[in-house]
């Protein structure tokens, strides 16, 4: 990462370095974690129009970097030494930042990731990183969990039907670095620019790789794909879900919902893009126990709120500002939405429940106790664990209801 030309500082010229480090510092003692860090960096860098784009990809890469580190750092360290060791275990590419504070580290910084933990073993701790160990599923590779911080995790995208070759085109013609996954998942490196080159929504939907992967399990339990088929994406949020649905199945009756109205409106303009004109909208409170919603469907996609910890790696700042009973808060709204869903399932019909949590109170045990309440039969219950390859790590369980 690199400071912009027009600031580009000597090796003597010390009052530059620090001034970054003191800008990050700066933003730092003001966010309070009371919204994302990205939209709090926008509206920070549109109040302070001093820095260039080059000088405000360093800042967000030193505060990214620090929210990294976790609960980490093993010794007494000020904000400055801890910024310089987030920018040392977090980059990969050789840094005047660090050359001129550490250059011993700059040498090494190209260093897989477990050579470079070994260099600073005294200053830090790995697995301490995630601050919930006794919350975390015991399917969870608690260190390689924890590594995964370390690493910004990759952008994917999900190739639309009949736009294979297209998209691949565009791709190679545009030059960019991709990782092909399977027939119709990219991968890239996360500041890739692909919508500058392709139809997003059109074309190719942007979809991390397990919550493209949702889609084969309703694939190999659901078998009559080509008959009419009634989905629900009950809480369908940005409706990446309702896509792939629409995507996988050729006759389908596609209700999707959301509480936020704002929601509902943005997803009739992506459904637009996605040439998606079949389709019900509805504003559905599942918290509350009445839901204006008559139909029974086969399929009821749960895609639930949950605390996202299968995702923090790509918002590290929760590390930070999450709080413990949060938890036990999210499994219980779980179990609400759920009931309140259940009341639209056909006998014999699927609930898929999905979750982008490492809780087992909101994973494994929400899953026994809808089998005990609701007499559900499990399918089928997976960690799709993204930790292992820069992705989000989700949680599903496919249940079927009995007659």
């Amino acid at each position: 990462m690199q400071i912009s030309e027009k600031e580009s500082p000597s090796i003597n010229n010390n009052n530059h370095f620090h001034r970054y480090l003191q800008y990050a510092a700066s933003i730092l003692l003001s966010y309070h974690g009371q919204e994302p860090f990205h939209l709090f960096l926008k509206k920070y860098f549109s109040s302070n129009k001093k820095h260039g784009s080059k000088d405000r990809k360093l800042i967000t890469a030193l505060c990214y970097n620090y929210f990294r580190l976790g609960y980490g750092v093993s010794i007494e360290a000020d904000q400055n030494e801890k910024f310089l060791l987030a920018t040392f275990l977090c980059e990969k590419n050789s840094s005047l930042f660090l050359e001129f504070f550490k250059p011993g580290w700059n040498t090494s910084i190209s260093f897989p990731l477990t050579d470079k933990l070994k260099i600073v073993k005294k200053e830090f701790n790995a697995e301490k990183i995630f601050p919930f160990p006794d919350e975390l599923s015991n399917e969870i590779n608690f260190y390689q969990f924890n590594l995964s911080f370390l690493i910004q995790p990759k952008l994917f995208i999900r190739i639309r039907p009949g736009f294979e070759q297209i998209v691949i085109n565009k791709i190679k013609s545009a030059h960019f670095l991709f990782e092909e996954l399977g027939e119709n998942c990219i991968a890239f490196h996360n500041n890739e620019k692909v919508s500058d080159v392709i139809k997003i929504d059109n074309e190719a939907v942007v979809q991390d790789f397990n919550s493209q992967r949702v889609g084969d399990l309703l694939t190999s339990y659901i078998v009559h794909r080509t008959s009419h088929i009634s989905i629900w994406d009950c809480c369908a949020g940005s409706g990446g879900k309702s896509i792939l649905a629409f995507d996988l199945f050729k006759n389908i009756h596609l209700t999707v919902s959301d509480r936020r109205k704002n929601i509902l409106e943005n997803l009739r303009l992506r459904f637009s893009k996605a040439g998606m004109a079949k389709y019900k909208l509805v504003a559905a409170d599942l918290e509350k126990s009445s839901v204006e919603i008559q139909d029974l469907f086969d399929i009821i996609i749960a895609d639930i709120p949950c605390t996202g910890s299968g995702t923090w790696a790509r918002t590290p700042e929760q590390l930070r500002f999450f709080k413990k009973n949060e938890i036990e808060k999210y499994a219980l709204l779980q179990r609400k939405i759920i009931e309140n869903a259940l009341d639209h399932l056909k006998s014999n019909g699927h609930l898929l429940y999905i979750t982008c949590s490492v809780f087992k109170k909101e994973n494994e045990e929400n899953v026994v106790f809808f089998q005990e309440k609701y007499k559900l039969n499990l399918l089928k219950v997976e960690y799709l664990r993204g930790y292992e390859m820069q992705a989000d790590t989700l949680f599903v369980a496919l249940f079927k209801k009995s007659e």
